[in-house]
């Protein structure tokens, strides 16, 4: 498992860490901000 991700890292290089990072970053606000509207919501 860590040699495979040590290999994606080489990969895909600063950029592609970056738009990793981004994306989770995103989907993980998305989530809070959804579920919390749900749970507010009657």
């Amino acid at each position: 498992m860590r040699q495979a991700l040590q290999r994606w890292l080489d990969g895909q290089g600063l950029l592609g860490i970056a738009a990793g990072v981004f994306g989770v970053v995103t989907i993980l606000s998305l989530l809070l901000v959804v579920g919390g509207y749900l749970l507010v919501t009657p």
